[in-house]
């Protein structure tokens, strides 16, 4: 008996019919699953069933992947795609601004896995190839599965994982389904800025049907978000001790004699600088997802995919900074001292002589993504079948950030402080900060404000053609091969407006009416500081502005172009070594051409030029998946492959600045910028797996993998070719050039290192240990992993992305009707890259988060109100904070290994009740 004639008697109805999904949702011959039984068995409906599915597809699956499936039409287990993977083990979730939006899979960061949506690679708004999964409503997606090993047939896959989203197939349901959706939403933090409402709403609406003769189905959905955020935010800029001379120097810091702040012991260590804001954010998301398929015969099948979605998000931010530093002319009374971690650190006291502020901030993000995916499927005869399949899809991103900034006409401090390392701090200024008597429009910087457009251009087209033929010669079951080629180009700018008062002045009395009722901060114990509104401000006509910072253009203006086409084959296998072994062996074959754009500035012209750079290169990876079935539902996985991740777009920006000659020697070159040359990382990995079956919804797996790198980016200096640059000495006749060798400071391919770990899984329904128990269950994972790589190759920075530990913990009960779900997932401390408000990557150390989750529901299972569910949620429910944590130089004075806390956020927890209908 071969195995998946055994896993074909195991699968159930529901197991088979989602796992046809899969398939068929990826008809361009990407890994198969067992054919679907009859669908006219299924019936599609709750926790337990959507567990189920996911544990077939895992099951069945020739790789090792885990997956998740909707309980229903339109209706997932959470409230974003994003937040069901992350319960997925080995996954892991970054929040952004309180939304889960960035996924990394196995310790890695998102960048080195790759998303696709029925088979097929997405764009990104971002700057990055990582996809941003809050742009997805998780209303329009039947589900996804996650290929930690690689499959040959798989267009594009990534080095740490390959996320598959998909949508649903028509012909694939029994008959006429739709399902409406709608909910009201609310935040637990009130209204941080006044006048904008922590309350939003959901509403989402799918119809599937069929023509009479199930030639022809189709299939829509539209989902709409209008979704509030109240945040608190809190962050500390810098902790020192100023007045260590071994550190400062007084002369060149402008603090002859002494750079130590009055009234503090000259060992103390002290915070030099805050800002806390609350912020309001309005979320408004549309999506629309169509499906049309044609099967007019048993020969010819034909799909067309169209996913629509625009996201538009809002927010207005009040905040206050306050410096409190030598340089701002501060000093102490009355001190207070506490320990931390071995330091003598200032906890509280009275501050004179603050540098304050109060900024008013705003910023209006713009999404929209489109794709769109023909493919069709051709029987030819003899066994033989040939899928063609065509794609595109585009993201663009248009974004504006503006703040200006107000002050008072006297000096001002602090009456007491309370220096928090744990959470927000607290400040009692000694004036009223919403006074408009006081306060005024101040100019800082050389500016009375500044706006900041971001533009991302996102476009990628591929086509793919396969063909497949069913051989049963043996252990050879299935032959795939055929080509992927895929165009891809990303557009990035990011300019900077500053804005002056047009009668030259560098402070305004507030006009008339722009002051607004007073925002509170009074979570950071400010109880009160002036709002007002930027767009109100520039429509006074009293500012005019200008085009700043012309020479941060190399890093914020580029562009990359990709070419990769992939020729692949795989044979499917299925033999008998005294246990029954399925899987597959298969080659891809990877020619890329890469070139980025930018531009060089020129110090002496202030301007810049035009610059370009690339580099082609072919990989093969190859790749080998086994699994052996050992009787009474245990499976053993073994995998070998090779696999990679292309560089990060922005790295590969030709733009450079520092342009430098030297008029000596051989007068070699210099510059500073990106490398449009850089090889991916490139890895060898190997996967373990062993999975115990003990019925459809209960399972046990321990896996182990490891990554061995082969090549991996990071900053260093390198020598480089600069012909084509423009010369910075413009030809001086004094100084002829002899040569265009130099030295480039960029990021540049390097020596590798490994990622390993292991994976833990229980999934258990708790009937089969007592029928008291029955309705109950749980869903339990740990992943530990652990890298000998360092973020640039610092040490003292762990890789990007990596957790030493990942848990997910899901119990939850369902029966007559009556369904709950408590969830919380945990992922400790980690590196990761973030973007400052200049829009420039920089990377921060997260602390370990603990999200918990909560859902009610009860399903109207008879009677009129059949198809009718009732459902409450509360996300975040224990109003878990963000959290990171700066890097504190010797300045500090700081023990080894102590780290002074950064920002500090709480988001309140996000209430949702609605109504759910299917027909």
């Amino acid at each position: 008996m071969t195995s998946r004639k055994t896993l074909r008697r195991f699968a159930t109805p529901v197991a088979l019919a989602c796992a046809s999904l899969a398939a068929q949702a990826q008809t361009q011959t990407q890994p198969q699953t067992p054919a679907p039984a009859k669908l006219d068995q299924v019936q599609v409906s709750g926790i337990r069933s959507a567990i189920e599915s996911a544990i077939g597809l895992k099951r069945n699956a020739d790789s090792i992947i885990e997956a998740i499936s909707a309980e229903d039409l339109g209706k997932l287990p959470d409230t974003s795609i994003a937040e069901s993977l992350a319960r997925l083990p080995g996954l892991a979730a970054q929040r952004v601004n309180g939304t889960t939006q960035a996924i990394s899979i196995r310790g890695m960061a998102p960048g080195f896995g790759v998303t696709l949506l029925n088979g097929r690679e997405m764009v990104s708004g971002g700057s990055d190839r990582s996809v941003e999964f809050d742009q997805f409503p998780a209303e329009l997606l039947s589900g996804a599965t996650v290929y930690k090993t690689p499959d040959a047939a798989l267009g594009t896959q990534g080095l740490s994982g390959t996320v598959n989203m998909r949508t649903v197939r028509p012909l694939d349901f029994k008959g006429r389904q739709g399902n409406v959706n709608a909910r009201l939403e609310a935040s637990s933090n009130s209204e941080q800025i006044p006048g904008l409402s922590n309350k939003g709403k959901r509403l989402s609406a799918s119809y599937i049907d069929q023509s009479a003769d199930r030639k022809f189905g189709f299939a829509v959905g539209v989902a709409h978000l209008d979704s509030p955020e109240q945040q608190q935010h809190y962050s500390n800029w810098w902790f020192a001790n100023t007045a260590r001379t071994d550190i400062y120097d007084p002369a060149a810091n402008g603090c002859d004699p002494d750079c130590g702040i009055p009234g503090l012991a000259r060992d103390a260590v002290s915070l030099q600088a805050f800002e806390a804001t609350a912020f309001a954010t309005t979320q408004v998301r549309n999506g629309l997802m169509s499906v049309l398929e044609y099967k007019p015969s048993d020969s010819a099948h034909t799909v067309l995919d169209l996913y629509h979605s625009t996201f538009r998000k809002t927010f207005e931010g009040r905040e206050f900074q306050g410096g409190m530093s030598v340089w701002a002319g501060s000093s102490y009374r009355n001190p207070v001292y506490a320990d931390h971690g071995g330091d003598k650190v200032v906890g509280g006291g009275a501050i004179d002589n603050i540098d304050g502020k109060v900024l008013s901030r705003a910023n209006t993000r713009r999404d929209r993504i489109s794709a769109v995916g023909l493919n069709h499927e051709q029987k030819l005869g003899d066994g033989w079948i040939a899928v063609g399949d065509l794609s595109w899809s585009r993201a663009n991103r248009d974004e504006s950030t503006a703040e200006m900034y107000a002050g008072p006409g006297r000096p001002s401090g602090f009456t007491s402080t309370d220096i928090s390392m744990t959470g927000f701090s607290h400040f009692v200024p000694s004036v009223d900060w919403a006074d408009p008597t006081l306060v005024s429009l101040q100019g800082y910087w050389g500016q009375m404000g500044e706006s900041r457009v971001f533009r991302v251009r996102d476009d990628l087209k591929s086509a793919r053609l396969t063909a497949r033929k069913s051989l049963d010669w043996g252990a050879l079951q299935q032959l795939d091969f055929g080509v992927n080629y895929v165009q891809r180009s990303k557009d990035y700018s990011a300019l900077k407006y500053a804005y002056d008062l047009k009668s030259g002045a560098n402070s305004l009395a507030f006009p008339s009416g722009i002051l607004k009722s007073p925002a509170t901060l009074g979570f950071g114990s400010l109880p009160s500081v002036a709002n007002f509104f930027v767009g109100d401000l520039l429509a006074t006509g009293l500012f005019s502005s200008r085009l700043d910072d012309l020479s941060s253009a190399p890093d914020r203006q580029w562009a990359v172009r990709e070419k990769v086409l992939t020729v692949f084959g795989k044979l499917d296998l299925d033999f008998d070594i005294g246990v029954p072994v399925h899987g597959n062996v298969g080659l891809q074959v990877v020619r890329s051409r890469q070139r980025g754009l930018g531009l060089a500035w020129i110090e002496e012209d202030e301007a810049t030029v035009p610059v370009s750079g690339g580099k082609s290169r072919t990989d093969v990876l190859p790749s080998l998946n086994l699994a052996a079935d050992l009787g009474a539902g245990t499976m053993l996985r073994f995998a070998l492959a090779r696999v990679l991740a292309r560089p990060n777009m922005e790295d590969m920006r030709a733009g450079v600045s520092g342009i430098a000659r030297s008029t000596t020697g051989q007068g070699l070159w210099s510059a500073a910028g990106g490398n449009p040359r850089l090889d991916p990382w490139r890895a060898d990995a190997i996967d373990l797996s062993l999975e115990k079956y003990f019925d459809k919804h209960s399972y046990v797996s321990l896996a182990a993998f490891r990554k061995n790198l082969k090549s991996t980016v990071y900053a260093q200096k390198i020598a480089w070719d600069f012909t084509g640059y423009p010369d910075p000495l413009k030809g001086d006749s004094r100084y002829p050039i002899r040569s265009y060798a130099g030295q480039l400071d960029t990021v540049a391919n390097g020596n590798g290192g490994h990622v390993q770990g292991t994976e833990l899984t229980v999934s258990l329904d708790a009937a089969r240990l007592t029928p008291l128990l029955d309705g109950f269950g749980a869903m339990l994972s740990q992943s530990n992993t652990r890298s000998n790589i360092h973020q640039n190759n610092d040490l003292d920075n762990p890789l990007e992305g990596l957790s030493g530990t990942v848990r997910s913990l899901v119990f939850y009960y369902e029966k007559n009707g009556f369904e709950a779900r408590i969830a919380q997932r945990y992922r400790s401390r980690y590196m990761a890259s973030v973007r400052n408000i200049w829009g420039d990557i920089g990377y921060t150390t997260i602390e370990p988060e603990r999200i918990a989750d909560l859902q009610l529901g009860y399903n109207f299972e008879a009677g009129p109100l059949k198809g009718l569910s009732i459902n409450f949620e509360v996300n975040n429910l224990t109003d878990e904070p963000y959290q990171n944590r700066m890097t504190v130089d010797s300045n500090s004075g700081k023990v080894p290994g102590v780290f002074y806390p950064g920002v500090y956020e709480r988001y309140g927890r996000q209430y949702l009740l609605g109504v759910n209908y299917k027909f």
